[in-house]
């Protein structure tokens, strides 16, 4: 049966060949969508948990205003020294990364930003910091997030105006050195060398934690939203024991799960357009294989009348015909696989500059697409690449074996 289906699709070719281009197309963009989505999922479990599985932050002025303990010691100090030793033995924390921000405003000639100050060195134990335009900051300059760079370019100086520990009013000249591409959580930083930074404020004590735990790893080992609340619970009653006070403190988490929660939404989205587009594409395919089986079931009829006449089945003569388009599609989803492995490499290479911080939840912290061929993806090309011609010819043949052409092709009769 084989043998005479793959005849004949050579014999027809030349009715087969729209039909060949659709199918190949088809699958052809049909892997490197499931390529590309894949790399988006395993991208976006990257980035979910590139600032740790929780991170937890502490309004300090909050913490310090209440009642002091009785050594006189402000609670943000002791916090400070002992929240590591919590993180790791309270929440089993393999790692613990302390941020120190200075929040302020950034003045310039043209208009005025609120911004927050930090280190890039700190930053940079989190992820790599990717530079849009510049280079990265030294002595008295300032890398900025690249949507500033329609108000400011290299070269300009900025004031910055902060309160330093002691809530007084102070100011430091920046010169504007580059931008940099922000994430969700780094769209309203300025980065500073650690040298610089460390003269802003020398008494400044972080406020932020970013939390890694044991053993986690992966898109499917977020903390689930009742772990969360346990660890936040774990975590107020430790400040409460820090400051001697069990009323409420200023403090949050964001874990994780809910950054990974914000690609979810964003890669849905694609996949559901995606989707809209490659059924579109599907629909276009059916219509054609309708075609192509009419013709060349036209061109045979005496042939399939005679193989009935000595017998063979209804249901034989249907699959001796769409074995025809199962061969062919089979083909043609093999040309499509191997043009879209040929993309693979030229699309990994490309980079999106864009400034809204969305496309770094989509594309990781890199923004570049990230093309990540599977097996499984490719068993779901064949699949479906394979069964949609093979289904369509078979119910097509059915239908004009029974002498129902006209109402297929949907004539008045």
């Amino acid at each position: 049966m084989l043998k005479y289906a793959l005849r004949n699709v050579l014999h027809y070719r030349s009715k087969y060949a729209i039909a060949f281009v659709l199918i190949s197309v088809f699958s052809s963009l049909l892997a490197l969508s499931l390529f590309a989505f894949n790399g988006f999922w395993n991208q976006a479990a990257i980035y979910a948990r590139s600032m740790g599985d929780i991170s937890f932050s502490v309004n300090q002025t909050s913490l310090d205003s209440v009642p002091k303990p009785p050594d006189g010691q402000p609670p943000s100090k002791r916090l400070e020294k002992e929240a590591v030793a919590f993180f790791t033995k309270e929440l089993k924390a393999e790692r613990v990364v302390p941020v120190a921000s200075i929040g302020g405003d950034a003045y310039a000639q043209n208009g005025s930003w609120s911004v927050a100050a930090t280190s890039l060195e700190t930053i940079r134990q989190l992820f790599e910091v990717d530079l849009a335009e510049g280079g990265f900051p030294d002595e008295n300059e300032a890398l900025l997030p690249v949507s500033m760079r329609s108000s400011l370019k290299i070269g300009d100086a900025i004031t910055f105006v902060f309160k330093n520990s002691d809530l007084i009013l102070d100011s430091q000249r920046f010169r504007v050195c580059g931008f940099f591409l922000p994430t969700r959580n780094t769209e309203n930083l300025i980065f500073l060398s650690q040298s610089q930074f460390s003269l802003l404020d020398v008494g400044r004590v972080p406020g932020q934690y970013f939390v890694f735990l044991h053993g986690r790893t992966g898109r499917d080992a977020f903390l689930s939203a009742a772990e969360c609340k346990k660890d936040y619970r774990s975590f107020v009653s430790f400040l409460a024991r820090l400051s001697g006070y069990s009323g409420k403190i200023d403090s949050g988490y964001y874990s994780a799960g809910q950054r990974y929660d914000e690609s979810k939404t964003l890669i849905q989205f694609f996949e559901l357009m995606v989707s809209i587009f490659l059924f579109t594409l599907i629909v276009i395919a059916v219509a054609v294989i309708i075609n192509v089986v009419f013709t060349s079931l036209v061109d045979r009829i005496k042939i399939v009348g005679t193989f009935l006449a000595y017998g063979m089945r209804h249901g034989a003569a249907v699959l001796l015909l769409a074995s025809e388009m199962l061969v062919f599609s089979a083909i043609a989803c093999s040309v499509g696989l191997a043009i879209a492995f040929a993309l693979v490499s030229p699309l990994s290479g490309l980079q999106f500059t864009a400034d809204n911080w969305t496309i770094a939840v989509i594309l990781g912290g890199k923004r570049s697409l990230t093309i990540t061929p599977a097996l499984w993806a490719v068993a779901a090309t064949y699949c479906v690449g394979m069964l949609v011609p093979f289904l369509t010819s078979a119910a097509s043949s059915a239908r004009m074996l029974r002498g129902e052409i006209v109402g297929l092709l949907h004539y008045a009769k």
